[in-house]
């Protein structure tokens, strides 16, 4: 359903699976082409304490093809007193790039950035294992 690997990167096992059993919690349209999946831990937004906000878009040429990641986000409040949160890690698959606003962009494909995100990976895959997030929501974006 989730192809394992996407732009020279796989998928660490642990989201892998984690992801596919999401997904099979949910009866999506064969006419899906683009798909968004947002996490929230609401305390976070209440207090600015706790697991950081994440969404992680897949998208599919058509029905018969499995799902790819086009990217991983993770937002925070960018200073304190913040009333909105804004990327602080931006991983996008599809396109080979990182982007974390302290140091900017970066290719994907070198070995510290590949790094980061596979811890990136194992944290997030240890998130919904453990059913951290009070708020999981799987949307149609584009059809």
């Amino acid at each position: 359903m989730i192809n394992s690997a996407y732009g020279g990167v796989s998928l660490v096992p642990q989201l892998h699976q984690q992801l596919e059993a999401l997904f099979a919690r949910y009866n999506l349209s064969d006419e899906a082409k683009r798909l968004v999946l947002n996490c929230r831990q609401m305390n976070y937004y209440r207090n600015g304490q706790g697991i950081h906000p994440v969404e992680v878009q897949f998208k599919r040429a058509s029905s018969s093809e499995p799902w790819q990641v086009v990217f991983f986000a993770s937002f925070s409040y960018p200073f304190e007193g913040a009333h909105s949160v804004e990327p602080e890690l931006y991983f996008h698959l599809a396109n080979g790039w990182c982007y974390q606003p302290d140091t900017g962009s970066a290719n994907l494909n070198h070995p510290e950035v590949l790094d980061l995100l596979q811890i990136w990976m194992k944290t997030f895959a240890r998130h919904l294992s453990k059913v951290v997030f009070d708020e999981i929501h799987l949307s149609i974006v584009g059809k």
